[in-house]
């Protein structure tokens, strides 16, 4: 993990401009149909700050949270508020928030820690609140310039969320990516419910 937070502070600037205004509404609307007026949100590995900045504006309150301090500083200038800069595995919050999404996030947890991190999850959210995560799909574990990525096909993430007796699965799909490169992976979608 820490070569991969080294990754995105060495490229902080350019992942910045390449993913600050990507169009992310119709997984936004997905996500959001879940909450409450002023659910209290977990963005984990929030990046440019793109996607706090749109639930801000839904009325929501964000906590953004990114392992990268150039990223934590880029996101915060872009926001208007503080970034919490800390690790996955640094999480330690109880039963704090409604929601937790981590688009594009746990893809670079080790999937023999995938289990550990949602652990964390679990802990930090509240009973009945919802978390939305995506990963490429394939069946690899894959380092690109210094940075990990684990990709997951359905069938082993059906399986690694029916391990875990606090998630209820609520949606499964796959997406095109946004974004407009030479690699154009599909994304696996996945929004399950917090069942303590």
């Amino acid at each position: 993990m820490d070569k991969t937070i080294e990754y995105y502070n060495a490229t902080a600037k350019d992942y910045f401009e390449r993913t600050f205004s990507l169009e992310m509404s119709s997984i936004y609307e997905r996500f959001i149909k879940y909450l409450k007026a002023g659910s209290y949100i977990c963005d984990l590995g929030c990046g440019s700050g793109r996607d706090s900045k749109y639930f801000l504006s839904q009325g929501f309150t964000v906590m953004p949270i990114d392992g990268s301090l150039e990223m934590c500083r880029l996101a915060s200038n872009f926001l208007g508020q503080k970034i919490i800069c800390q690790k996955f595995d640094e999480i330690s919050y109880k039963n704090e928030f409604d929601a937790i999404w981590a688009c594009s996030s746990l893809l670079h947890i080790q999937k023999s820690r995938l289990s550990y991190i949602m652990e964390k999850l679990i802990q930090a959210a509240k009973d009945s609140a919802v978390i939305y995560f995506c990963v490429k799909i394939g069946n690899s574990e894959r380092i690109i310039d210094g940075a990990l990525f684990s990709d997951y096909k359905q069938d082993e993430m059906l399986s690694f969320i029916s391990k875990h007796k606090s998630l209820q699965l609520i949606e499964i799909w796959i997406s095109d990516d946004v974004r407009n490169q030479h690699e154009r992976p599909q994304w696996l979608n996945i929004i399950v419910k917090i069942t303590k």
